[in-house]
């Protein structure tokens, strides 16, 4: 009886019946502000859990004796501060979302006409809520798998929901782009990692991760799983999906796809015991990748693309080494990469570019002095410019490399850096030092601005904005806190 209530009372279960509510009977209802509030109660719960958690001790779930399997999901301080992670990073995506709206043209016919389009407030009645909603309960399911099938059920109910988020505008030929490139690339993704596990299962009997590792060292089914993790993550050489879907898929889709599904994937990545040569081969190739790759883009969410290559490189980087401090400076850096993403696509949302291009912030320091100075600095934090709060993630992880003896690897992150540095100081130059780009001022004469669409930023977007730039700035400054969480959360690991 105690088992079964365990069972009830736990947070994803809680969280998949919050969802399969608003699905039945969240049309009538501001779903934004119910999935904003139920991820604030998650948010409650893994804070207390975390205050009232021993890290020396790994709890299993009542999963075991309840459905007799052996074993689905384990919880320690790695898995509850990664689920803090992406419930904050789900509320920030609700917030960046809330006020935006999207325009859906129906398939069918319908008593306004066949090929007539249909304003949304996103938030209002639209599915996006539920969907972010159903990426965050996945994210959660996979950060605490312990067993191949959870593991690969969670991944899917993931990449399902993300599907749908990149194709949303159907009268839009890149967001169909968008959708058709993921949902076959993830296709492959998931075959690869069913055919692993399938080797595994074969050659050990086992479906535990804690079996099979114990089992089997480096094998051909952890190679694959090992790489079909790697395509969630846009690490090179499998990340040919990562610029296009960032680029067709809804603004507010792209900062989810750069943030929550990434901390699933690199939470049960490190958990998993990778093969440790694919994760360095992926990991150099990412870093320089993302730096050269990003030099000759015009539009600003391929860009953030090939910076997230790049930051996946020295993140993997750190799983690669695969030493206390490395593992620890792989979460640090993620946990600094999500507050400086969020910060960057919340004031990109704000400006409401109509073609995303670059050159679009030219002026932006005469329009709106303060948000063009957390722009710049968001991205130079991205840059790894000291003394924000990029330069401490990249020191970290450099630090680690040199004192495991990976001298190479490191001079080639730090001339990747030089290079990557070049366009995030260009884009600060077209903010401050560029005047309006020539065929933007005649696009302005033929098409006026909107009445009401300046460069002012709403409630919501301003404070996630705001908290995520304080954090840039103060980060450096006083990191004790993120350090000793971090450290808690990797000594469980061990």
């Amino acid at each position: 009886m105690y088992e079964t209530f365990n069972i009830i009372i736990n947070p994803e279960v809680l969280l998949s019946l919050a969802v399969l509510s608003l699905i039945l009977y969240g049309i009538n209802l501001s779903t934004l502000k119910l999935s904003i509030g139920i991820l604030q109660l998650m948010l409650w719960a893994g804070v207390t859990s975390l205050a009232s958690y021993d890290a020396g001790v790994d709890e299993l779930l009542s999963w075991p004796t309840a459905f007799g399997c052996n074993g689905l999901l384990m919880t320690n301080s790695w898995i509850i501060i990664s689920k803090i992670l992406i419930i904050i990073g789900s509320i920030s995506i609700l917030l960046m979302g809330s006020g935006e709206t999207i325009m859906i043209k129906p398939y069918l016919s319908s008593p306004m006409g066949p090929t007539t389009s249909v304003l949304y407030r996103r938030g209002d009645s639209t599915p996006t809520p539920i969907l972010v909603l159903i990426v965050a309960l996945s994210s959660l399911l996979l950060v605490s798998s312990i067993n191949w099938l959870s593991i690969y059920l969670a991944i899917e109910l993931q990449t399902f929901s993300l599907f749908i988020l990149a194709a949303l505008k159907r009268d839009s030929a890149y967001s169909t782009e968008a959708g058709l490139k993921y949902f076959v690339l993830g296709a492959v993704s998931s075959g690869l990692f069913l055919f692993g596990c399938a080797l595994l299962y074969g050659l050990t009997g086992e479906t535990s991760i804690q079996g099979i590792n114990s089992a089997v060292g480096t094998d051909v089914g952890k190679i694959l799983i090992t790489i079909s993790l790697l395509f969630k993550l846009s690490a090179a050489p499998f990340h040919m999906w990562a610029p296009d879907v960032y680029e067709g898929a809804p603004t507010t889709t792209t900062a989810l796809l750069a943030t929550v599904p990434k901390i699933g994937v690199f939470s049960i990545l490190v958990q998993i015991g990778p093969v440790t040569n694919v994760v360095l081969v992926c990991a150099v190739l990412s870093i320089v990748y993302g730096a050269i790759g990003a030099l000759n883009q015009t539009k600003i969410k391929r860009l953030l693309a090939y910076s997230g290559i790049g930051h996946m490189g020295f993140i993997l980087f750190g799983v690669a080494i695969g030493s206390f401090e490395s593992i620890q400076a792989s979460l640090i850096y993620m946990v600094i990469y999500v507050i400086i993403t969020i910060c960057s696509f919340s004031i990109i949302l704000s400006l409401k570019l109509a073609k995303d291009l670059i050159v679009e912030v030219g002026g932006l320091s005469r329009d709106n002095p303060v948000i063009a100075l957390t722009l710049a600095l968001a991205f130079l934090s991205t840059a790894g410019i000291p003394p924000l709060a990029g330069f401490l993630s990249k020191w970290l992880i450099l630090l680690s490399g040199i004192s495991n003896g990976y001298y190479l690897i490191c001079i080639i992150a730090v001339i990747s850096s030089v290079i990557a540095g070049v366009y995030y100081v260009r884009l600060v130059q077209i903010i401050y030092f560029q005047a309006d780009y020539p065929i933007l001022i005649w696009q302005k004469l033929l098409r006026p601005q909107v009445p009401g669409r300046d460069r002012r930023v709403d409630f919501s977007k301003s404070v996630v904005a705001g908290l995520t730039f304080f954090l840039i700035l103060f980060l450096m400054i006083s990191p004790n806190f993120l350090l000793q969480i971090t450290h808690d959360a990797t000594i469980s690991l061990y």
